[in-house]
């Protein structure tokens, strides 16, 4: 239902709720403007709803970038089954779970709002640090090698969002062009040696100079 400015109520055109008209204005307000520059106003009048309605479904605004940056479970799963897999086949399924999500519009959209809104807000950096934690960090770090398995795991982690950042957002073109397999084929040894590979320093030790 739409309450337009004149408090009328109706379906809103096209049969898309307008729960679901706000989560989209919402991903697109917060990746073009983050957190703070995307306001509860602008996103209601995006989504063609009354600002009342952001407060009913969602309580307030943290309430509502919560629910937009949310992935759907199944995505979430896909990266939790990386680690169900041989250890030898780590590297190219994390690479093509992680950088595969940023392929497609349902997941593509809260992971942009999320990593561009992270720059300059606090509860939106939070939000990916427990999205990582959650779908990455304690799962993985139970079955890495012993000897600093977060650090494996967040090295393997920085470098893929390095790419993701470079290919949708910054959409350098060397990276941009290739074809996802491509991309997966030249990634995923990188991120594999970071898994399973020989650490080349000791724990609390620098690299000899």
């Amino acid at each position: 239902m739409v309450i337009d400015a004149g408090g009328k109520t109706g379906r809103r055109p096209g049969g898309s709720s307008s729960r679901d008209a706000i989560l989209d204005a919402a991903r697109t307000l917060f990746t073009l403007h983050g957190y703070k520059g995307a306001t509860v106003r602008a996103i209601a009048g995006a989504a063609g709803a009354d600002p009342a309605l952001i407060r009913h479904f969602f309580g307030d605004k943290d309430g509502l970038f919560a629910a937009a940056m949310a992935l759907p479970a199944d995505a979430t799963q896909e990266i939790l089954d990386v680690f169900t897999a041989p250890d030898d086949q780590w590297g190219e399924r994390l690479t093509w779970a992680y950088l595969g999500l940023w392929e497609r519009p349902e997941t593509a959209a809260p992971l942009r709002a999320t990593l561009v809104s992270a720059f300059t807000n606090d509860q939106a950096l939070d939000h990916f640090r427990e999205f990582l934690v959650a779908t990455m960090l304690e799962p993985a770090s139970r079955k890495l090698p012993p000897g600093e398995p977060e650090l494996r795991l967040t090295v393997a982690i920085s470098h893929l969002i390095g790419v993701a950042l470079s290919r949708h957002l910054l959409k350098a073109p060397p990276i941009e062009r290739q074809s996802l397999a491509n991309l997966v084929a030249l990634v995923a040894p990188s991120i594999q040696g970071y898994l399973t590979g020989p650490l080349p320093i000791r724990e609390g030790s620098l690299p000899a100079t």
